[in-house]
């Protein structure tokens, strides 16, 4: 085997292996069992999961990481064990089985940004970056959306904290008995049931529910019930097994931004889908791993995005080009370059003339090298066969910045200059973020920025059970979509509780049904149904597979989720991330009309799916779209 012999002398210290520590309690998981047969070449699935940083190979070899050389008191050197006689492939094997094995725990790697060695090889001094940031007026006004919350929100959530805090937990046995007075209080038969909905817009579902012989409990704090469909876990206690209840016990690795970033890099080893074709790379900036593979990955992109945007400086052109050539080599001779010493991206001194040396003013320009040019057209050409990605990058090196656990478009930036990422992103106190790669090649409809809601409901963790709902709606920014103008949250966010903001809106603009936007898009010679929900329905599975096994199983438990979708203008539908308790607000005449709709099916979904346990594929809007065969 050619890889093989390329590689004779490669061996790797597997006793510096071990399996990540947890940093919450987690309860004990039973085990899913993988059915799914995959030939994928093991090359490719190192590759793919590593992207370009080899660094964790590296150090599992025993051999320094290549960046411990520009500062001496952090090189560290590990003994390799010269015992191991292990083939090359099986090397590999268990690299890609302890990869999954990381992204199925919420575990970070945490470090001090003023002691990175990466980024003191970029020439970035992150103590002045940070002091400048703090001391512009204008930068500190980027915080003031971190915490948007009214007075009167703030003591409701401590009011809420208090009361769970007072609730004594019932044992199992006394949460039956006081379920069965009650029952016994209000003559229930076997068919019918206690619930609790918490929040509005849920008039349609109580209906269905009272017709039935219901009997709602009007007390969201209360353990004793049948049935409780909460927007917060922290109300449904410790539900005992014979409650049926709309959450999941844990779900931040699909949920949370940073969570959802670090499941989806096991698809390609659980099932050959490479996320990189449907999800925008995305860095999880609080742990060191993924805080350094966002530094190379800049890298690459800041080099593509100059050669995409007229280019006149030889210098930095030829850089530009040695720095992509880095990107297109097999995995093995990026393997060989590091264990060389080698610079796997570009030199400290590269880096400073392709970023920080100005662009000569003159239009026309005079390259020593004529055919220069043809290279780095041709470069670009190799580089759009391999990267699934590259069309999503038109020059401008856009990156959004997301903290992790704010919604409603909370925190969120967007930039183009590393320095301006790195002090929004670490100026912010006890906020993390992710900082993810802007789609540079959306599709826009009357020049504004839109994405696109769908829901799903998972009723079964094993086998894996998945349900979407007929019809999704799109959101739309109300002002025109700028590259020029980041900072203008009207054009790049689309949330409606950001929109409403804005007093020149008219909210009937603000959305757009699944009709609609399907006329749109015939219009313009694309079809919805085989361009967008079917790849809608591709993704929504292999997103649910690659964070299956971070899921408590629980029978009894369904989960309503809302995804994001932005569509680029090939129409290639691209998640943005996943919602848990997606909002059912009346907000426009299009979610008024949706939502209810979509209420009334999942109340039919519950009585007749969950409680009758009915076989049908379809109820109301709600269709199945996959179920596992183990």
């Amino acid at each position: 085997m050619q890889q093989q012999s390329e590689l004779e002398n490669f061996q790797i210290d597997w006793s510096q292996v071990s399996k990540p520590k947890l940093s919450e309690k987690r309860t004990k998981k039973q085990e899913i069992k993988q059915t799914i047969q995959t030939e994928v070449n093991v090359f490719d699935r190192i590759s793919i999961c590593f992207r370009y940083r080899i660094s964790t190979l590296i150090t599992q070899m025993g051999k320094p990481q290549y960046y411990c050389k520009f500062d001496p008191k952090l090189k560290k050197t590990v003994q390799p064990n010269n015992n191991q006689k292990k083939n090359l492939e099986e090397q590999l094997s268990k690299i890609a089985a302890q990869l999954e094995l990381s992204c199925r725990f919420i575990t970070r790697s945490m470090f001090q940004i003023n002691r990175q060695p990466l980024l003191k090889s970029m020439g970035i001094d992150i103590r002045s970056v940070l002091t400048k940031a703090q001391n512009d007026k204008e930068f500190q006004k980027l915080y003031l959306d971190l915490d948007d919350q009214s007075e009167e929100q703030r003591k409701k959530e401590e009011e809420t904290e208090k009361i769970l805090a007072q609730i004594q937990p019932l044992s199992e046995a006394q949460v039956k008995e006081e379920i069965e007075k009650l029952r016994k209080k209000h003559n229930l038969n076997q068919n019918q049931y206690l619930y609790v909905i918490q929040g509005s817009y849920f008039d349609d579902m109580k209906t269905l529910f009272n017709s039935l012989g219901w009997v709602e409990i009007d007390d969201v704090y209360t353990q004793v019930y049948d049935f409780k469909f909460c927007y917060l876990k922290k109300f449904l206690h410790k539900p005992i097994p014979e409650q049926v209840v709309s959450r999941f016990a844990s779900t931040k690795l699909l949920t949370t931004k940073f969570g959802l970033a670090r499941s989806l890099k096991s698809c390609y080893i659980l099932g050959g889908v490479d996320p990189n074709t449907f999800f925008p790379r995305c860095y999880d900036l609080s742990d060191e791993g993924d805080f350094e593979d966002f530094l190379e990955e800049y890298k690459f992109t800041f080099a593509e995005n100059y050669l995409k945007k007229n280019p006149k400086d030889e210098e930095k052109i030829l850089i530009a080009i040695q720095i992509l050539n880095n990107k297109l080599i097999p995995i093995q001779n990026k393997i060989n370059r590091i264990t060389a010493d080698d610079y796997p991206v570009c030199t400290p001194q590269q880096w400073q003339i392709l970023y920080n040396k100005p662009e000569p003013k003159q239009e026309i320009v005079q390259f020593n090298n004529p055919n220069i040019m043809e290279q780095v057209k041709q470069l670009l050409e190799n580089l759009s066969i391999v990267d699934p990605q590259f069309k999503i990058s038109k020059g401008d090196n856009i990156w959004v910045t997301k903290p992790c656990g704010l919604s409603r478009g909370r925190g969120v930036k967007y930039f183009k200059e590393l320095e301006e990422i790195l002090a929004y992103t670490f100026g912010a106190k006890d906020v993390n973020f992710v900082a993810q790669k802007c789609l540079e090649n959306i599709m826009t409809i009357e020049k504004r920025k839109f994405d696109i809601r769908q829901w799903i409901i998972v009723s079964d963790i094993q086998p894996l059970t998945i349900w979407m709902y007929k019809e999704c709606y799109v959101r739309f920014c109300g002002v025109e979509y700028n590259t020029d103008d980041l900072k203008n949250r009207y054009a790049h966010l689309t949330n409606f509780s950001v929109q409403k903001h804005n007093e020149d809106n008219q909210e009937e603009k603000l959305m757009m049904s699944q009709e609609e936007f399907a006329k749109v898009l015939k219009e313009r010679g694309f079809d919805f149904e085989n361009q967008v929900r079917q790849q809608f329905i591709n993704i929504i599975i292999a997103t649910m597979k690659s964070c299956q096994k971070s899921i408590e199983i629980r029978k009894n438990t369904f989960e309503v989720f809302g995804l994001d979708f932005i569509v680029d203008d090939d129409c290639n539908p691209w998640l943005i991330e996943v919602n848990a308790s997606p909002t059912f607000a009346f907000s426009t005449p299009v979610t008024e009309r949706l939502n209810k709709m979509g209420l009334t099916d999942l109340g039919q979904f519950i009585v007749e799916h969950v409680y009758n346990k009915t076989k049908k594929k379809n109820y109301g809007g709600w269709e199945l779209i996959y179920k596992q065969k183990l």
